[in-house]
């Protein structure tokens, strides 16, 4: 009932500008990455790749398991089983190549070396690249929470990389925790297909469809629970359509997860 009452309070109170909620979201990402140290968990993943047909039905599906060690502003995934089966050592090893072919190839972002230099997920350069609009402030996980709509800027935007040219068709909306400013969820889709290579000799990407919902563990880290991307596109002369869904579960502080027992607090 106080909560409610709080929330009733807030929502008579002006809406803040989206620029400012976002100048807000950046500085807290910049401080949880040049943080020294910060709760660890521990959790589970599980990943299933489906491959679509032509009506969006599912032709052909995967499952795998990971065990995820979340350190230092990190996820630190260890796959466990494909299809309920424990992986192979080559396996292994050639998972951690694909994943590696592809961040580089299609993010442009090495998320390693941007946690080694303590870099935030949000950057000046990427907010620089939209325009965002506080919609409403709602309630989301018991809590108050903006949404603030996004689209890309009107002039002219860098195009120099795949990335870029991704980034300048992407458009959604992020609900922003008032309290702590961190994503609660965001929404993203792609608004025009997207070229590659020399008159699109590459390929394209004709739709592209990210939502990601996150929660507020005790420690006061917001961790990803659930996860979705739907992605069509061509690669040279072949189409493909794929769809993953992430559902991350068991959440538990490391230390406990180990068996160490957390030391009590002192008393005066």
């Amino acid at each position: 009932m106080l909560l409610l009452a709080a929330v009733l309070c807030r929502a008579a109170d002006p809406l803040p500008d989206g620029d400012t909620v976002m100048q807000r979201l950046l500085a807290r990402s910049q401080a949880l990455a040049k943080a020294e140290q910060g709760p660890e968990y521990t959790y589970e993943k599980w990943l299933v790749i489906e491959e679509l047909d032509g009506r969006d039905q599912t032709a052909k599906s995967e499952e795998r398991l990971y065990q995820v060690r979340w350190a230092g502003g990190l996820p630190l995934e260890r796959l466990i089983k494909i299809q309920g089966r424990q992986v192979t050592d080559a396996e292994l090893r050639k998972e951690a190549e694909r994943e590696e072919r592809l961040r580089q190839k299609f993010a442009g972002v090495d998320v390693k070396k941007k946690a080694a230099q303590k870099e935030g997920w949000v950057t000046m350069q990427l907010l620089e690249r939209f325009q965002f609009q506080v919609k409403e402030r709602i309630v989301l996980h018991e809590r108050p929470t903006l949404v603030v709509s996004f689209r890309p800027k009107m002039e002219k935007l860098p195009a120099k990389t795949i990335a870029d040219k991704l980034l300048n068709q992407l458009a959604g909306t992020v609900w922003v925790d008032e309290a702590e400013a961190d994503a609660a969820k965001f929404s993203v889709t792609l608004l025009e297909p997207v070229s590659f290579g020399w008159f699109g000799i590459l390929g394209a990407l004709h739709r592209c469809e990210l939502v990601s919902e996150r929660q507020r563990m005790p420690g006061g880290v917001w961790l990803a629970t659930r996860q979705s991307l739907l992605i069509k596109g061509r690669f040279f002369s072949s189409t493909f359509r794929f769809r993953l869904t992430e559902n991350c579960s068991g959440f538990q502080p490391a230390a406990v997860a180990a068996g160490v027992t957390p030391a009590s607090p002192a008393h005066p």
